[in-house]
This record gives structure tokens, sequence and C-alpha cells, in this order.
């Protein structure tokens, strides 16, 4: 037992004697899977034991369970309080689940909700248990269920059974039942008034009536055997699956939102009061009807009407956005039209004629002559276009119709963005094709720039298309925010203008990239990818698919091939170059409004194979002549001029001599002019004034000789000359020889190369290549500076010496003001003195002498560590050396191994400045002796002491017993302690020279 462990080993004896207390107290849980799951939730506690308390499950009103490997649920009659329960499968996951083959429920009478499903349950008995208002009891083995009971019932599933009928007449409150797959024959829901949703596919059902479930809102009776099926008395239906049965009519509630009737026997269906209709799938029926013309045709998405082979025409309320949209959904032999009793006719053939020259600023008409042949059942159109296709000058060319008061019925608009002019009938209705071709012959261009220049191609179009005349294709956009690049590719497929089969447009020149680019309406999507291939673009769409683009119009830095930008798209207006392309991913931008969201898609018609072409266009052009000149070379002082030209074909010549106005000189390609003295302009006219070209005859006049500033040109020492003359016209060349060779420099002045030697240049006066062949000399002199030598001299301190320039028979200027050839310094520092040659040549040149003034040595004091001996001056310099024997000297002031006693320092200057000496001693502590009287370390004693009368050494042995005491009257120690040899040993010392030095302390080793 759970709540008292401690008394386990008396259970037998416990229940012996209370028997009836023990009965009370615990209910039997055979299952351990069970009693686990009751442990998981804190209902039991402790090890599993297949039992648990009463106390602990009488009060539970809410218990899931599911998914917990349960075969037996035993126990569950003491759950008296119980309401919910659930014992199917966990988190829809069918590996996680019951297995039960019974369930007792009877003892559980407050239970309102029960699921299990999935579980292996042939009967169950829910008699007792009149508050269940949801059952969920599907993927069993049930052949039946008898919920006459259960009154309070709203939710009864129990799909995937073997039931073959069910009695629902008592349960009058529920208002969703699903019973799919089972093997039902008959289902009467007409006591259920309140059902909401019905659910009852894949039965064996050949009727249904709903005719008593007003408040019906979802049906789903697909793959059943229903012949008819009413649904006059539902208007609330939202949503119908009847798919796969064998219907020949369907009565449509307006409600109905959704319906999918596919596989089925249905002839008609009118959908044309759906105003709510998003899904529709009737697909494998045998419609020959179909009307979808219920004003929202926008709200149905992914429709599905294939498979109906006797359909030919789907009624819709746009048929341009069907084909763009639906167009893969239908059979080929079916089309969409907004009136399927219409009668189809011929497309009409457009002619024009009227190619011309054009002066600017003239209006002028696009035509000669304009026709339109038609189906005599056809006498109009809704609007014919004309587009300024190629060369459209935004902002300066305008279409307009001439005298509007001869047309009173039409109406133009004029498109500035796209260059289109549309006209159309004031009422909105049909145009009288002879009303039409009567306004085409009085539009008029007109280009209202004086330099305009090039040709204009338009295109006169039936239809909402533009048309290219160097292609003959249509190109349309279609405005379609943040559509994907693949759904515009299908949809673009789906559409199709006067038969011609559509596609995303492939461009393939500079013509079509400013028609689809410039004039278009919005950024949008094109036919081109390297999805196959990163960094080799393709067209993949119409006649062009699987060949490389070699014709492209990227953007600026595009494609940059970032990430899965696979898709070619028209740059938003306003990024980089106006109609040109960059790369996107299939979805582009997702932010709404930004620069690279798609706003719509390109579609173009014409030349896919077997198609010919429509002739509902056609165009004319106007060419704006142009003259191009050849200027003639110049002559020099006079002569005669042969002027060339060539212009537009077609037009002619004349030669003025005046910008405007004025009479021919001559008419022709070509004009020799009289003999000139002076430069004249002439001009070339190709027929309009404001094309007249200017082009002029020089006429240069040869110089005179030049004339030098100064002849000779001198500097001091190497370097670069200035030289300088002019002459009366043109400009000087310099040259370095008398006749031929190249030019050095081009101007009056001339700053010659770097030289070293006398030099002579040549000056020559050239005018726009009339050339004055006389060069006069002029000479560039170079003197030599008087030769000096930089030094560096020593000084001695408290000394004085002299300073030379080191040449004679100069002009001296020193630093410190002597103009001598010497002068005489006492302190260190640099000096300058300048020399001067004489006059004429008065070179100067500066010699630097660098004074270096030597300080004397000064000892300042000398330090000894054993025998090494430092040396410091109260002033370092490199310039001194050192030695402790008067003859060996050293830059270093360090020495080694100095020999013990008195020595001397010597510091010395290098130059020979001075020097100075100081003594000092050194002390050396044996670190041994051997007192064996052989001659050799007889004694101990400390080398260079006898130079300190005063001092004392003390010798201790290794307990500091003092063995002897050394001074000036006592010098060395010969190992004995009164007169007694000591034996070998380390001893110590202590030497105290006085109170200005240290105590030398150290340890000896006597050997025997």
């Amino acid at each position: 037992m759970k709540a008292i462990n401690f008394l386990k080993p008396l259970r037998l004896l416990f229940l012996l004697l209370f028997p009836f207390v023990g009965f009370a107290q615990y209910t039997s849980i055979p299952d351990p899977n069970f009693e686990q799951a009751l442990i998981d939730l804190n209902i039991d506690s402790g090890p599993i034991d297949g039992q648990v308390l009463i106390a602990n499950v009488k009060d539970v009103t809410a218990l899931f369970v599911p998914g917990k490997n349960i075969f037996n649920l035993t126990g569950i009659e003491a759950f008296v309080k119980l309401e919910k329960l659930d014992v199917g499968i966990l988190n829809d996951n069918i590996f996680q689940r019951n297995f039960l083959t019974n369930l007792n429920l009877t003892n559980n009478i407050f239970l309102k909700s029960l699921t299990c499903g999935y579980n292996q349950l042939s009967t169950i008995d829910l008699s007792k248990n009149t508050a269940l208002e949801i059952l969920s009891i599907g993927n069993n083995e049930l052949s039946s269920l008898d919920v006459s009971k259960n009154t309070s019932l709203t939710n009864l599933i129990f799909h995937n059974n073997n039931i073959t009928s069910i009695n629902l007449a008592q349960n009058t409150s529920l208002i969703n039942i699903t019973c799919i797959f089972n093997k039902l024959t008959t289902l009467d829901v007409s006591k259920n008034i309140n059902l909401i949703t019905l659910n009852c596919g894949n039965n064996n059902l050949s009727n249904l009536d709903i005719s008593k479930n007003s408040l019906l809102q979802a049906l789903f009776v697909n793959n059943n055997q229903i012949t008819s099926l009413d649904t006059s008395n539902n208007p609330n239906l939202g949503l119908l699956d009847c798919r796969s049965n064998q219907i020949t009519s369907l009565n449509i509630p307006n409600s109905l939102g959704t319906l999918d009737c596919s596989y089925n026997q249905l002839s008609s269906l009118d959908m044309s009061n759906n105003t709510n209709l998003n899904t529709l799938l009737c697909n494998h029926n045998l419609l020959t009807k179909l009307n979808l013309k219920n004003g929202q045709n926008t709200k149905l998405d992914s429709p599905n009407f294939k498979f109906n082979s006797g359909l030919t025409c789907i009624q819709v309320d746009n048929e341009a956005y069907s084909n763009t949209n639906w167009k893969i959904y239908k059979d080929n032999t079916a089309k969409y039209s907004n009136d399927c009793s219409k009668l189809a006719t011929t497309a009409p053939i457009v002619k024009a004629t009227g190619d011309q020259l054009y002066c600017p600023q003239n209006p002028m008409k696009i035509v000669t002559d304009f026709t339109i042949t038609h189906d005599p059942a056809e006498t109009g159109t809704k609007v014919i276009y004309i587009q300024i296709s190629s060369g459209y000058s935004s902002g300066l060319d305008q279409l307009t119709l001439s005298n509007p008061a001869a047309h009173p019925n039409l109406t133009t608009s004029w498109d500035a963005t796209a260059g289109k002019l549309s006209i159309k009938n004031l009422t909105g209705t049909d145009v009288l094709y002879a009303d039409l071709v009567d306004a085409v012959k009085d539009v008029i261009f007109l280009n209202s720039s004086a330099s305009a220049s090039g040709t204009r191609t338009f295109s006169i179009t039936i239809g909402n298309a533009n048309y290219l005349p160097s292609t003959q294709h249509y190109y349309l956009f279609v405005p379609s925010v943040g559509i994907t690049w693949i759904n515009a590719k299908t949809a673009a497929e789906a559409t199709s203008y006067y038969g011609l089969e559509g596609y995303l447009a492939t461009v393939l020149s500079a013509d079509e990239a400013i028609l689809i680019g410039e004039q278009a309406s919005g950024t949008g999507w094109i036919g081109g990818s390297d999805a196959e291939t990163e960094g080799i673009w393709k067209w993949v769409t119409g006649p062009e698919a699987g060949t490389v683009m070699n014709y492209t119009f990227w953007n600026s830095g595009e494609p940059n091939n970032l990430g899965d930008e696979d898709y070619a798209h028209i740059t938003q207006p306003g990024v980089g170059t106006r109609g040109s392309w960059n790369d996107l991913s299939n979805t582009g931008s997702l932010s709404p409004g930004d620069n690279y969201q798609p706003k719509g898609f390109v579609v173009e018609y014409g030349g896919m194979p077997g198609e010919v072409p429509l002739q509902i266009a056609a165009s004319t052009k106007i060419t704006i002549p142009e003259v191009n000149i050849v200027t003639p070379n110049p002559v020099c002082d006079s002569g005669s001029f042969t002027l060339t030209a060539t212009s537009t074909p077609g037009t002619t010549i004349s030669w003025y001599d005046v910008p405007t106005g004025g009479t021919p000189l001559k008419s022709g390609t070509s004009f020799t002019t009289p003999t000139l003295n002076t430069t004249t302009i002439y001009y070339a006219d190709p027929g309009c004034e404001s094309k007249r070209k200017p082009v002029t005859a020089t006429v240069n006049i040869t110089p005179n000789m030049p004339v030098a500033a100064e002849s000779t040109v001198s500097r001091c020492g190497e370097g670069t000359v200035n030289l300088q003359a002019s002459s009366n016209i043109g400009v000087i060349n310099w040259y370095a020889a008398s006749t031929g060779g190249p030019s050095l420099f081009t101007g009056n002045s001339f700053s010659t190369p770097s030289i070293s030697a006398n030099t002579t240049y040549y000056a020559e006066a050239s005018n726009n290549g009339c050339v004055n062949s006389n060069r006069i000399p002029v000479n560039a002199v170079i003197y030599s500076l008087p030769v000096v030598t930089d030094e560096t001299v020593i000084l001695c301190q408290s000394q004085k010496i002299i300073l030379d320039a080191g040449i004679a028979g100069m002009g001296y200027l020193w630093s410190n003001g002597d103009t001598t050839q010497t002068t005489e310094v006492s302190t260190g520092g640099t000096y300058t003195v300048e020399v001067t040659s004489p006059a004429p040549e008065s070179c100067p040149n500066t010699k630097t002498i660098i004074v270096n003034e030597h300080v004397f040595p000064q000892i300042k004091s000398i330090n000894v560590n054993g025998r090494k001996a430092t040396i410091n001056l109260a002033i370092e310099k490199d310039y001194f050396e050192y030695s402790v024997d008067g003859f060996n000297f050293q830059d270093s002031n360090v020495f080694y191994d100095v020999p013990g006693g008195l020595q001397t320092a010597y510091v010395r200057d290098k130059s020979g400045c001075g020097g100075t000496i100081q003594n000092f001693v050194v002390l050396v502590f044996p670190a041994f002796f051997t007192p064996n009287n052989d001659t050799f370390n007889d004694v101990w004693e400390v080398t260079g002491i006898e130079n300190y009368p005063q001092a004392k050494v003390t010798i201790f042995d290794r307990y500091g017993k003092l063995i002897t005491q050394l001074s000036s009257g006592k010098m060395s120690w010969d190992g004995t302690f009164d007169k007694i040899p000591l034996p070998a040993s380390d001893y110590w010392y202590a030497m105290e020279i006085d109170n200005t030095m240290p105590v030398f302390k150290g340890h000896f080793t006597l050997k025997r």
C-alpha cells in the first residue's frame, strides 16, 4: 500500500483480522501500466503493488492516460465522480496507444467526456452514462453502438469501425457526427436538428436526407453510392464534399463557399449565386454547362474543371483574368468567356502606310493611309491604341487627335509614361471600325525639341497589349503584387491573346527591353533563370526556352547571384537604370512596398510553334533627318576646301553660308569653296532647317620667327634652366637640334631637364600646323661650384682651434660673422662658411665644420668586488678609454682578475686631450691553504692588507670559537692554535678596516 508502507509486513495479519476495513481502503489495479500511469499523475505512489487507495481516486473528476500501453482498466469503477476520461492515443501518434478489449463504465455515472479511440473494443455498454456529452470511440472493432440512453450527446465520433447501422433518434442535442469508414447503408439524422457538422464519408449510403438539418454548415458524404442530394433546406451550408458518388444533379445553396463534387455524373453546374465561392473541384463529371459568373471570381483559388469532355465554354466574370490565372485548370477544348452565348468572330486585320521624314517642332500625321478589315458580325471594338513603341522620348514626344470636332463621339487619353494614345467611345460602348479608321488618319505626332533626333515607330493596335513591330509580338504587363516567379510563369502560360499562347516575356533586343521595361507600368518577372546552372542565364519560357541569354540589360552590379536569386525581374523604377533587370529569389522581397517585392509579370504573345501572326496591329515610322559632316583639314595662309557630308537616306543636302534662311550655294554631298584667306563657316542642311549643321573651313596664319627673352641663361651647378621665347601668334616648340628631332616642350617658358654642362636649345614658332622653320638658339650655361669638403674636428676642453675654409682666392662668410679664409673658435658646435667664387660666376657653396669639444676625465670612484674593479667617472663619454696597468687600454670601465694589492686606475681621452690616474686596493682572501711546510700555501694571509695598517682580521672555527686575530703586526696564520696544529676543516673570517668600509666576511679551507 502507498500511504502506509511501514505496515507492509503486517498486511496479511491485518487483512485476516480486519477484512472489511481492508476492502474498503483499496481497489485493485491489476494492469501495472495503468497503475504506473496513476503514479505518474500522483494519484498513486510508491512501487507498483496492484492496488490504489480508494481515498485517492474517489474524488477524481478527470483522468487522462492516453498512449500508456494499458490492456486492462479494472479499477476505473472506483473513480465514482469521474467526468472526463481519455484512454485513446497520445499526440495523434498511433504508436502511442492503449489496447483495451473491454471497458466497464457502469459505475461512472457522472461521465461527460469519453475518448477511447485506437483500442480493441468490440462492444461497450454506455447505458449508465446518461450524462455523456462527448464520445470519441473511433478506430476500434465495434460492429454496433447503442447511444439511445445518451441523450446529452453533442459530439459523436465513431469512425473506422464496422458499424452497419445506428439509431440517433434520441440524440437531439448532437452538433457534430463523424462516422467515416464504417459500413453504414442508412443514416437517419432527421431528429438531429442542431447538427452543424456531418462527416459520413466512405460508407455504403445510397441516399441521405438532410432536409431537417437547417443549421448544417459542413457536410462530408464523399465515397458513398448517393445518386441525388438535396441541400435546398440547408441555408447555412458553407462546405460540401460529395466527391466520388453517382450524383447527377445538385441544388446548391447560395451560402456555399467550398464545393468538391468531382467524380460524379453532373451535366450542369450553376455557381453564379455563390458569391463566397473560394474552392470548386468539379473535375471528372459529364459537364456541358458551367456558370461561374458570380462577380467574385478573384476569390476562387486553384479550381479544377478538367476531364469534362463535353464542356466547351466556362462562363466567368473576366475572360482575361481567367485565362491568366486558370489556364491549367480546364481542358484544352474548353474556353473561358464572360458570355458563353456569344458567337466567335475572326480577328480583324489592320494595315497602315506612312513612313516619312520629320522636322522637329512641326506636327505631322502618323499615317498616310489606314484600313481595318473585319468580320461582318463584329462592326467595332472598345478601344484602339497607338503607341510610340520605339525611340520614344518621354516629355517631348506626344500623340494627339488633330481635329476632335470631326470626331464628336470619340475621346482620347494620352499615357505619357507608356507613350500610348487610346481612342474610345465617350459612352464606353464599342467604336465603329469606320470611325476608328477616320480618327487614326487624323492622329498627329509632335516633338517639342529642336534638337530631337532618331526614329519613332508607331504601333496601332486593337487590344490592350503593346505591339512591337520589330518582333511582331504583343506584350502585356499583368499586375499581381507578391506573385512568385513560378506562379507567374504558370499564369502567363495560362493566358492567350486572340489565339496566341502566352509566356513570360523573353527579351532579345534593346527595342523589347525599352518597351516592356521603361514603358511598363511596374516591376515584373520575365522568363530568364540560372536555376539550372548557377551563373549561366537562360531563357526558360516561350520559343526561346533553353537558349542562353545573349542580349541582357542587367542593372548596375546585377546579377549578384546572392543566395537563391535565380530568376530575372525588371527593376522597380527609381532603382538604378530604368527598365533594367536584377536577379531575385522565387518570392522576391516579402516586405510590402519594398523595391524588390514583385508587382506583377510581363506576358509575351507570338512566335510559338505553329502560330500564325496576328494582323490586329500595324505600324508606321517617322525619321528625323540628320546630316553628318566631315571636317576638312585646315590650310596655312590661304586655300580652297572641298566639304563633304552624308545624311539620312531619302534626303537632299543643301549648302549655306548662314545658319538660318539664306540661298543654297549648292546641293549634293560635296561643295568646293572659293579660295579663302580667313576661317569661314558653312552649313549643311538635310531638309530641316533646325537640323542644319555648321562646318568650319579653317585658315591658319604662319607665325613670325620667335624672339628669345635672353639668348644665354646661366646657373650655378647641375640643375634645370628656365628658357623663354615668344612669337606674334601660335605657340613655341623647343628642340635639342637646329633642325629636325622631336619637340621637347610646347610653351613660351621651357624648364630644361637637369643638365651639368653647357647646352644649346632651339625655339620654333607654329600656329595650328603652320610652322616658321627658322629656329633660334638659346644657350644654357652651367658654372662650377667651389669645391669644399665638410669636416669634423676635436676641441680639447679650455683650448682654441683654427677652422679653415680649405680653398683660397674666394669670398667667405662664416656663421660666426668672420669673412676670412680661417676663423678661431673656443667652443664646440656646428660652424658653416659660404665660399663664393669670383665674378662673373659668383657661385656659392657651403662647407660645414662640426667642432666636438672633449672634457677632461675625472674619476669619481673605483668599486672593487673581489678581483673585479669598476672605474666610475664624474662624466662618462665614449671618447674615454681605461687601463689598470698603464699599458693596455680598453673602452670598458670594468676589469676582471685584477691582482691583489695596491693598483692604479688610468683614464685618458682617445684623441689625446689628456687623462687622469687614481690608486686603489684589491683585497684577495685565499680560498684554502696547506700548512705542510712545502713552501706553497703554508700560511693563510690577505693580499693587500698591508695597505690598511689599521685593519683587523678575526678567524673562527666552525663552532664560532676565536682562533686568532691578524693585523699589521701579524699578517698571516699558520694553522695552529696555541702552537698546536688545527685539523683540516672550514674556517671563517671577518675583516674590519674602519667605519667607512664594510666588514668583509667569508670562509676558507685548511687542508692537511
